[in-house]
């Protein structure tokens, strides 16, 4: 494994943390029915999935830039 391959795959699992915490501000927003934050925590869950998805593109086509 060589250093950039150990960058994407550290940024993937900082995106996973990211999405851990989206998913614990969703079921707080449910918990006090507050709509505004509901709509905000579920567009963090959007960035986060892409955000892997991009990743994970990254390290199978082997492209140098994260």
């Amino acid at each position: 494994m060589n250093t950039e391959n150990a960058r994407k795959i550290a940024a993937l699992l900082g995106t996973v943390f990211a999405g851990r915490t989206a998913i614990q501000r969703i079921r707080q927003a449910r918990a006090e029915s507050d709509r505004l934050e509901m709509l905000d925590a579920l567009f963090n869950v959007l960035v986060v999935i892409t955000g892997v998805l991009v990743i994970v593109r990254r390290l199978r086509e082997g492209d140098e830039e994260l």
